[in-house]
């Protein structure tokens, strides 16, 4: 038997999605960490890529790092070398370029701008899965954060650090084994403009 809907929760879960933003510039105030918790509760409950491979364990961690903190600073500095050499080292895709150049420059929003960074390692056996399943974790955070009123954004830098012994010891990880995303977590400092709802009719084709 089919349940009932739950009209109010699922205005809920619309709303909060029509909702969600990329936040780039925060406030000095720092979110209480119980949010945090919470937005990392979501991460933490999204699927795993390990689960895919029967018997493997499911490893995904968490790494906080507050702006101020030396760990931060540390970080900041270790995507910005790693870009450098990055660039110097040859031939890159154009996409990967364009992402790098900004990064080896020292514009790196998020890193020791925003109130947080946090950095989502996950252990798997294919990597290009080990980032899909990174997203879907991303995505739970960004819908919590906004759900709590806070922003979030991608620091996309953190995708290509995983291989790095200067960041990967910072978060005392082994080196080349996990993959790694990041996002920036802080109070918005503009409200957010609303946007047209998208038109799901003209996005769709049913075929029978």
């Amino acid at each position: 038997m089919e349940e009932p809907i739950d009209q109010q929760r699922v205005d809920a879960v619309a709303q909060v999605i029509s909702a969600r933003r990329s936040v780039r510039s925060f406030t000095d105030e720092v979110p209480a960490r119980e949010a945090l918790e919470r937005i990392l509760a979501a991460g933490l409950a999204a699927p795993y890529a390990a689960a895919m491979a029967p018997g493997s364990t499911l490893d995904r961690r968490f790494f906080v790092l507050p702006r101020g903190s030396e760990a931060s600073a540390a970080a900041r500095a270790a995507i910005q070398a790693h870009a450098v050499a990055a660039l110097a080292g040859g031939d890159l895709p154009a996409p990967l370029r364009a992402r790098l150049e900004p990064v080896s420059e020292g514009r790196l929003l998020g890193v020791g701008t925003a109130p947080y960074y946090v950095v989502i390692a996950e252990r798997g056996s294919m990597m290009p899965v080990q980032q899909q399943s990174l997203a879907h974790a991303l995505e739970n955070m960004w819908l919590m954060a906004t759900a709590l009123g806070l922003g979030m954004h991608l620091v996309s830098a953190t995708t290509t650090m995983g291989g790095d012994p200067a960041f990967c010891r910072l978060l005392g990880l082994p080196v080349g084994e996990l993959a790694l995303n990041g996002c920036a977590i802080g109070i918005p400092a503009h409200a957010s403009e609303a946007r047209p709802a998208p038109d799901i009719g003209a996005a769709t084709t049913w075929l029978d």
